[in-house]
């Protein structure tokens, strides 16, 4: 089980839509900022995502096809977003037991535009919700930071933060922002090494939590090799 999935099996897949704001953001401790940096990035990788189902689906590619909506009802159900998550664990059973040509052919001409119609709506519910919000400046905490460090102290930080993507803990972006905000102010790393934190941030942020670590050890490594 990798961290990114224990990260998913978190939320709620009910396939019941939220009907407050509140209700929305439940499940990701009510942190509405990160919540709204989670679903920008699913829908920069969603537009490409649908394209490429409709494809895969109009050549009958079904290995490849079957991949990429098992991958899609992973980061779905990461987002919140149950019923394209239900959705798409049912296309992904109904792919895979297909036995005859025509029921085939009918399943592949509904896909793509069935699953886009769902996520669609699903995130219009979504963002009427975070309409309602009185928040307005995600990141103001973060940017108001002043606070500098030194590297013993980045060190014990980056230490802290390795625990967090140990655990699977959200609360890994939020940290991670912070800490590049602290070092915006009076950064004791060189430029090479303040562009990998800025990269491992970026890899938090789209909760690919296994790959940050491999790149949190090896810029822990090299601040201490420094040191």
């Amino acid at each position: 089980m990798t961290t990114t999935h224990k990260v998913g099996t978190e939320l709620s897949v009910s396939g019941v839509k939220p009907t407050t704001l509140a209700e929305l953001l439940s499940p990701f401790a009510g942190n509405e900022a990160f919540y709204r940096r989670l679903i920008a990035i699913f829908e920069k990788n969603l537009s490409l995502q649908l394209l490429d189902i409709k494809q895969l689906a109009a050549q009958r590619n079904m290995s490849e096809l079957l991949v990429l909506i098992h991958t899609l009802k992973g980061t779905a159900g990461t987002t919140g977003l149950a019923s394209l998550h239900l959705a798409l664990h049912d296309w992904e059973r109904k792919l895979t037991e297909l036995d005859t040509t025509t029921e085939a052919t009918r399943c592949y001409a509904n896909v793509g535009q069935h699953i886009a119609d769902i996520a669609h709506a699903e995130l219009a519910h979504i963002h009427a919700l975070l309409a309602t919000s009185a928040l307005e400046s995600p990141l103001a905490k973060t940017e108001q930071s002043t606070e500098t460090l030194s590297l013993v102290q980045l060190t014990d930080e980056l230490d802290v933060l390795h625990q967090h993507l140990l655990r699977g803990n959200l609360n890994a972006v939020d940290y991670c922002q912070a800490l590049q905000a602290k070092l915006a102010v009076n950064s004791p790393l060189a430029n090479d090494l303040t562009i990998d934190l800025t990269i491992l941030c970026d890899t938090i942020e789209e909760l690919n939590f296994d790959d940050a670590l491999i790149r949190l050890s090896a810029l822990a490594a090299t601040i201490k090799s420094q040191g």
